[in-house]
């Protein structure tokens, strides 16, 4: 795993001082850099690979001064023996790489064979599969690439640098010193296959043995690749080792037993910490779920300066959808598929009005005929055109557009050029990566994930009578503090969200295709529910499956004690579909605890992106429920799972929900959620109100767990444990299943 990296004017100026602060007393002469024959008869360090992603070109600038400042025995600086290797990007493949190189899974276990850590929960799947991330793929086929120039090279032995690195002071002598220690007898060569010259030890310390001095042959427990030795005989041995499975850096731990794996006593290479880090660690996810890793913090999104408003339209069918889809994830609030847009929102758009909630709208037809407009309005717009056709000519498109497009008011093909001029995108639906073509118009960096592809949703109907039931129904509850992101509108801007027509879920009436499951938990049903056995960021309890008691004259009770679990000293309860639904009706019928500290919920939930649709019950407010809507943007796997608030309101039931046993419901429809208390309707909320609707599958959950959050739950009091959430049925219906 990589370093922290930090951020900030004031101290990256300090940091980069002293950096150049190591020179001040001129250059450094290291002469492990030599060529083969010249000056001792050792082996000698020969060439330097530096991996660098070509749109980083400022990190390559970087490293050639770094690289200047240290002579090698022939007192050339060591940029002269420099070669740039142009690093995999992982914003650049559409889809994963799939070359036989790579395995883009690993195990739980291979993750703790290295990293063994303090403490660990009593029970654990070892086999569980991690996926990779793309970073983490791209970063493996990237030190493939030099492994393949050194093995087909004619260098013994060669340094390899990541480009967010930077020598320490006491690099060339120490350096030296390592070097003499490794090669004492001038005959013996070939002493090791790889040399750590930058590296982190894991918490409990690297598995390693003496050899000299300075040096230790290595058998695990160790993190980085960003400053390494490679022999030749190296590089051919991890070659016939390939594929990778999993982080690189992982990976080759578990390689040690087939290589010469040494590391130096100390660091002498040390990666920046003024440069930000785009890695993605696909074991942190897996590391919180067992419950290692416990600081709960706010997953915020790292917004980009936006090029906005950005305006697109086109050709049905061609890729709207995917194209608001793409730009909400690069970070615009986008406002899509409409057939207009919600009048007071129309003129303040075209009064270039501050009160605009969104900077992108995508195929609304009453926009249309204000293209020419709004081109003069907003100079710094953008527009972007959608078209079945690919076409060599952008004169070509430009003549056919008018054919293309209806406009409501005969705009011609020949306005849209003249006003919009440069400042327009013509996207083929053909167009193989159009990652890079939105992100270059844009100004902006792709995320590291494919570009969606989506159904598209046509011009829905906005509904044109405006009602505003969610005014009324939000004026029963209290907001809670939100979670700051692109996809959450705050409240207090007079914005009711986005009301479409559409059929409203008939639960007295089921569809044919549609699945109804009823449980009254008499007995487990193995091939429906899942008894979860892990935990989250936040949760100071692990989950057993023992803490779930079926009794058949009786509720299930999920139950809740005090007892050491090794990496949290409670225990609770989780109960998951092992199935995922879209939309439906989902409710449970139970009685909550009233114990301060403990949270009781009934959600739907996924990551990858991070959706979630909550009910949840607060042991130190029993008269209250707690409803709550988290949303990111992309497909299946995109790794957008920002936030940890959500956008949570209080509302007041009435009742004491402890006292006893009510039903609790959430409809999820595709343009609306609808939440009910034994079948009265207690808060809606429709597109953008505040956020986006959840539009991918989830499991259904009830759970009991004590919250390291005082404020969300109170105080936990020790003294009332154990007890129980008595759970006495479950009712799903939904027509998609998966």
């Amino acid at each position: 795993m990589n370093i922290k990296k930090r951020s900030g004017v004031v101290f990256k100026l300090i940091y980069r001082y002293a950096l150049r602060a190591r020179w001040l007393f001129g250059k450094q002469i290291c002469r492990t850099f030599n060529d083969s024959g010249q000056e001792t008869t050792s082996p000698a360090i020969e060439h330097i690979y530096v991996i660098n992603l070509d749109r980083q070109i400022n990190r390559w600038d970087q490293m050639k001064q770094e690289l200047s400042y240290v002579l090698d025995a022939l007192k050339r600086p060591l940029i002269t023996r420099t070669t740039r290797i142009s690093a995999v990007d992982a914003r650049q493949f559409e889809t994963t790489i799939n070359t036989g190189d790579i395995v883009e899974t690993y195990s739980l276990g291979e993750q703790l064979f290295v990293d063994p850590r303090h403490v660990l929960p009593s029970r654990l799947d070892l086999d569980e599969e991690i996926d990779m991330s793309r970073q983490e793929v791209a970063v493996a086929l990237s030190h493939i690439k030099v492994w393949r120039e050194i093995a087909s090279g004619h260098n013994q032995y060669v340094l390899v640098l990541e480009d967010d690195v930077h020598f320490k002071h006491t690099f060339a002598g120490y350096l030296d010193k390592i070097w003499k220690q490794l090669f004492r007898i001038p005959s013996d060569s070939s002493q090791f296959d790889i040399l750590y010259l930058s590296f982190s030890e894991v918490d409990l310390g690297a598995e390693k043995v003496q050899i000299t001095e300075d040096t230790f042959k290595l058998f695990r427990g160790i993190w980085w690749l960003s400053g390494y030795v490679l022999s030749k005989k190296g590089a051919n041995k991890l070659l016939s080792l390939l594929p990778v499975r999993g982080p690189v850096d992982l990976w080759i731990n578990h390689m040690f037993k087939d290589i010469d794996a040494l590391v130096i006593s100390k660091s002498i290479i040390s990666q920046r910490m003024d440069e930000k880090s785009e890695n993605s660690y696909s074991i942190l996810p897996m590391l919180s779920k067992i419950g290692v890793l416990n600081s709960e913090g706010p997953g915020r999104f790292r917004e980009q300066s936006l090029t906005s408003p950005v305006f697109a339209m086109g050709v049905s069918d061609t890729g709207l959808t995917s194209l608001a889809m793409a730009l909400s994830m690069l970070g615009y609030r986008c406002c899509s598929d409409l057939d207009r847009l919600p009048s007071l929102k129309e003129k303040n758009l075209l009064n270039k009005e501050s009160s605009n909630i969104f900077n992108a709208y995508v195929n609304i037809r009453s926009i249309e005929q204000y293209l020419d407009e709004l081109a003069i309005i907003y100079p710094e717009a953008r527009l972007i055109v959608m078209i079945d056709n690919d076409f060599n000519e952008k004169s070509d498109m430009l003549e056919t557009l008018e054919e293309k497009i209806s406009f409501k008011h005969n705009q011609t093909a020949s306005v849209i050029a003249s006003q919009w001029s440069d400042k327009i995108l013509i996207l083929p639906s053909s167009t193989q990566n159009k990652w890079k073509s939105l992100c270059e118009f844009l100004g902006n960096v792709p995320p590291p994930t494919a570009y969606p592809t989506l159904l598209d949703l046509g011009q829905r109907q906005l509904n044109h009578i405006e009602k505003k039931p969610t005014q009324a129904l939000l004026s029963q509850g209290n907001w809670q503090k939100f979670d700051t992101s692109p996809w959450v509108i705050k409240p207090g801007l007079q914005w009711n969200g986005l009301f479409l027509n559409g059929v409203k879920i008939n639960v007295q009436e089921l569809s044919e295709n549609q699945t109804t499951i009823i449980d009254h938990f008499k007995q487990l049903d193995e091939s429906r529910w899942h008894l979860r056995d892990d935990t989250f960021q936040g949760n100071l309890a692990l989950f057993s499956p023992l803490n779930l008691q079926i009794n058949d004259s009786g509720p299930m009770k999920i139950t809740a004690y005090r007892e050491d679990m090794g990496v949290r000293e409670y225990s609770s309860g989780s109960l998951t579909t092992c199935a995922k639904f879209l939309f439906g009706r989902f409710e449970a019928t139970l009685k909550p605890p009233k114990v301060s500290g403990l949270v009781t919920g009934i959600f739907l939930h996924r990551d990858s992106p991070r959706q979630e649709i909550d009910i949840e019950f607060l042991g130190n407010q029993p008269k209250k429920i707690l409803v709550n809507v988290y949303y990111n943007p992309g497909e299946e796997g995109s790794r957008f799972d920002y936030g940890y608030r959500g956008t949570p309101i209080l509302i007041d039931l009435g009742f004491d929900a402890t006292e006893d046993f009510h039903t609790y419901a959430i409809e999820w429809e595709s343009n609306e959620i609808r939440w009910f208390v034994d079948n009265k309707l207690i808060h809606t909320r429709v597109n953008w109100a505040p956020t986006p609707i959840p539009h991918l599958p989830m499991k259904f959950h009830v759970n009991l767990w004590p919250s390291e959050s005082r404020e969300l739950a109170g105080k936990l009091i020790h003294s009332f444990l154990p007890t129980s959430t008595l759970l006495q049925s479950v009712k799903l219906s939904t027509s998609n299943v998966s």
